[in-house]
């Protein structure tokens, strides 16, 4: 089914971030500190917006594919490791490495030590301990939280929608090395979808299908990262933050019905969330003034690239309250994270002013229309209290954390709070900015980026609880690992038990584009490219891009009976073919056939069941050999055989 090639390709991405990790942990970062979790968001934040930058500027130059893209993120990552002091004495820089590992070899050889032991990374048992712990952590949450995506499959009314079609058009369109069209759209998110479709070695519309699970599944990691930076607590506020996010659907303003699709603001915050910290607490990335500058310049562009709504009404009021909130001694870092904030925003805008100038666009209506998104809209049937009551529920427990922080700061003298006050601060200016009547702000825009930064809120609220009990909770820190994972079971537990009634009473959608992209995962893995047609409605032409030939079910009506015949008539005639190509048949015709969904058809077709059928038995006749694909609950796929065992892969190859 289309839904584990799903799960295979998160499979994969996990296997090669494990990879990686190892490889980190051996040649780059071999520190204690250097866990699992602390590996995936830094290098999400350094290489996740290279990625995008490289991508974007690939597209432009027209040379766009995987294998440039790994090449030239390969030459970053060497540089970066490298060093640019020693790649500007890079022969001298190559002696001293080489002499030194010359040294360590001919160490091993005198020791006998084994060749396996170059494999080895070096731990201490505590830190050996902590970091499997903590990996154990991160991938329960990621876990927790894809599996709770992928069971809204049921009531997902995205697939194979207008707009998914259209999407996968745009997912599509960058193999053709476009990035921008004439509606001039920001589109950087569908950039990554089609380069996690290359990674991970999944169709374009397994990885649309995928985005908004992964997307949701990166921001509960880095939630839990988050709160852990922000405040002092370790384990419970990060798990509730990020399971809050992952499992509280009656409590965020989350459109059950469209969970699945993908959201830009997501994807932008999965890069804004660890920039927040890092502008208030600069120390954490221990970068030299002009690297913090060049790589928040970096992910400020991607963030442009993928959502200016983020980047242009987000920002700006954090960062007027990371000026605020940045402790002294790191003030000097603050002004260079804003200095980068307004040369990417100008480059931004640079990059779109020049786009608006070749399609003849006006920039003010473009940056508009950019910043009200078509496709969202604020739709909550599964929430338990009414959206604005629960709004003010948050805000209360904001002003009674703040307070309760203050007292940890003037009276405890804690001085750790800092950021969990700007955060907390925050999220109140974001709900004022709901208030704003203006036609640049979108509200529905907006309430996503609030569920969001309400679990950010439930988090430090539970931080605030567990500082105000430490005294109590602290006898029993050595049961704290075993506290820990009967917390986060009790939570997945309370999660399922309080909100299934009320998932219970949401209408499942038609299972109908399931099965049918169903049907299209198991042809594409099935069958060789182009080897091929597939007979369906116009509106699913987009999927038969760079794979397939398509016909619509009109000129297979009309045409394809004429074609049959002149075809089998020239078969084994080659010159007729050398003159008339136009007339050669693909070697298996695969035709959708629809029961009790007629409007899969389309509006203009109606229900053309019977004739389809009527057309396979006329084929039949003639000697064609024709036999079910694929078969569901409401979907057929007959293959017609043109050419014997010279389409399908195992024939191929076998």
């Amino acid at each position: 089914m289309f839904t584990s090639s799903i799960i295979l390709g998160f499979i994969r991405l996990c296997f090669m971030l494990l990879v990686l990790f190892y490889f980190n942990r051996k040649l780059v970062n071999p520190s204690d500190s250097n866990n699992f979790l602390e590996f995936v968001v830094n290098q999400w934040f350094k290489y996740g917006s290279i990625i995008g930058i490289i991508v974007f500027i690939t597209v432009q130059l027209n040379i766009y594919d995987l294998f440039n893209c790994v090449i030239l993120l390969i030459l970053v990552i060497i540089i970066d490791y490298i060093g640019l002091k020693n790649l500007l004495r890079f022969r001298r820089y190559v002696k001293e490495v080489s002499k030194k590992n010359l040294h360590n070899a001919l160490k091993s050889i005198e020791l006998n030590r084994p060749v396996l032991s170059w494999f080895a990374v070096k731990k201490r048992i505590t830190s050996t301990s902590n970091g499997y712990f903590m990996f154990f952590l991160v991938a329960a949450l990621a876990g927790i939280t894809f599996g709770s995506r992928y069971y809204f499959f049921k009531y997902d009314l995205y697939s194979l929608s207008g707009v998914w079609i259209a999407d996968l058009q745009k997912v599509i369109d960058f193999d053709l090395q476009i990035w921008f069209l004439n509606d001039t759209a920001v589109n950087g998110d569908f950039a990554f979808i089609n380069f996690y479709a290359k990674m991970a070695n999944v169709s374009p519309e397994i990885a649309l299908q995928s985005m908004g699970i992964l997307e949701s599944t990166l921001l509960s990691v880095l939630l839990f990262w988050l709160v852990r930076k922000v405040t002092t607590s370790k384990y419970i506020g990060p798990i509730l933050a990020a399971l809050s996010f992952a499992l509280a659907y009656t409590l965020t303003p989350t459109n059950i019905y469209f969970l699945l699709q993908n959201k830009p603001i997501f994807l932008a915050m999965a890069f804004g969330l660890p920039t927040m910290v890092f502008l208030l607490k600069p120390n954490l990335l221990k970068y030299r003034k002009l690297n913090y500058l060049i790589s928040l310049i970096l992910v400020f562009i991607t963030i442009g690239l993928i959502d200016i709504f983020t980047l242009y009404i987000l920002f700006p009021p954090f960062m007027l309250l990371a000026a605020l909130f940045t402790r002294r001694k790191s003030l000097r870092y603050y002004w260079v994270g804003a200095l980068a904030y307004v040369m990417a925003c100008a480059i931004v805008l640079l990059i779109y002013a020049m786009i608006c100038i070749y399609f003849e666009t006006d920039l003010e209506m473009f940056l508009h229309s950019n910043l009200i998104s078509v496709s969202s809209y604020t739709y909550l049937p599964q929430i338990v209290v009414p959206f604005k009551v629960l709004i003010d529920y948050y805000q209360l427990s904001t002003f009674v954390s703040i307070l309760l922080i203050l007292k940890f700061v003037f009276y405890n003298k804690d001085k750790n709070w800092g950021a969990a006050l700007a955060f907390l601060i925050y999220f109140n200016v974001l709900v004022f900015l709901g208030h704003i009547t203006s036609e640049w702000i979108d509200r529905d825009l907006l309430n996503q980026a609030l569920s969001v930064f309400m679990a950010v809120v439930i988090g430090i609220n539970a931080a605030v609880i567990i500082r105000l009990f430490s005294p109590v909770l602290n006898k029993f820190a050595r049961f704290n690992r075993v506290a820990v994972i009967v917390f986060l079971g009790a939570i997945l537990l309370v999660a399922v038990y309080y909100q299934k009634d009320t998932i219970a009473t949401l209408t499942e959608a038609d299972t109908t584009p399931k099965q049918v992209l169903d049907a299209y995962d198991k042809i594409s893995t099935t069958y060789f490219p182009y080897s091929y047609a597939v007979v369906n409605d116009y509106s699913a032409q987009a999927i038969s891009t760079n794979k397939h030939f398509f016909v619509n079910y009109t000129d297979f009506l009309n045409d394809y009976p004429a074609q049959d015949s002149v075809y089998f008539k020239n078969i084994h005639n080659p010159k007729f073919f050398k003159k008339h190509p136009e007339s050669v048949l693909p070697k298996s015709v695969l035709l959708f056939v629809f029961h009790g969904t007629p409007d899969m058809y389309g509006e203009e077709n109606g229900d053309i069941s019977d004739v389809l059928m009527e057309q396979l038995a006329m084929l039949k006749k003639r000697g064609r050999k024709i036999g079910v694909f694929y078969k569901s609950e409401n979907v057929k796929v007959y293959e017609i055989v043109n050419t014997a065992n010279e389409s399908q892969i195992p024939d191929l190859i076998f």
